[in-house]
């Protein structure tokens, strides 16, 4: 079996989101709505057979890494949202580095109109990719790691004074390739500026 490689994976999700909003609003709909936001929470991940590892955030961290998300929902019709997400972070210091990089998406249905108050459900995939180096005497070198995850969220969606978009929600992702086996489960609060 031939592993997904990081370009591969980066290319499908982008495929997917722009097969998506291709589709358009819908006929009677002014114009998409964008929210851009992150979220506050509880992560909590671990394999089959081993410990299980919790973090709490504001924003709140996601994947085998635990890196703080952001998100750009469209609303492409009243029920229907897009969502990209993309978490970055690179640590540097004298003998080394660490960079992680984080990119998901879902698309999702909002049960009524996404303008009022609304129970929602959403799938979607996510790619985590890290790398590590290390330069000190005696020893250099450089290791990363990769995988693939799917999985589902469903929450409860409302809109305050048509600027801020809150979001109670729960989800759960399966991981693959260098993090097989690994479960994740969110539990969180988003806030999100309607734009």
């Amino acid at each position: 079996m031939r592993a997904l490689t990081f370009n591969g994976a980066a290319a499908g999700l982008v495929m997917v989101c722009n097969a998506v909003l291709m589709l358009g609003p819908a006929v009677g709909q002014a114009s998409p709505r964008l929210e851009i936001g992150t979220a506050g929470g509880v992560t909590i991940r671990g394999a089959s057979g081993s410990r299980t590892v919790t973090n709490f955030g504001i924003p709140v961290g996601v994947g085998p890494e635990f890196s703080p998300m952001m998100y750009a929902t469209l609303f492409t019709t009243p029920s229907i949202m897009v969502e990209p997400q993309i978490a970055f972070s690179r640590t540097s210091a004298g003998t080394g580095s660490y960079t992680s990089l984080t990119l998901a998406g879902q698309v999702g249905y909002c049960t009524k109109s996404s303008e009022g108050g609304s129970p929602y459900v959403a799938i979607g995939g996510a790619l985590q990719w890290s790398k590590a180096t290390y330069d000190s005497p005696g020893f250099s070198g450089s290791a990363s790691t990769s995988g693939p995850a799917i999985g589902g969220e469903a929450g409860y969606r409302f809109v305050v004074k048509s600027a801020l978009g809150v979001r109670v929600n729960a989800r759960y992702r399966r991981w693959f390739s260098d993090y097989s086996g690994l479960n994740e489960f969110n539990l969180a609060v988003a806030l999100g500026a309607v734009l």
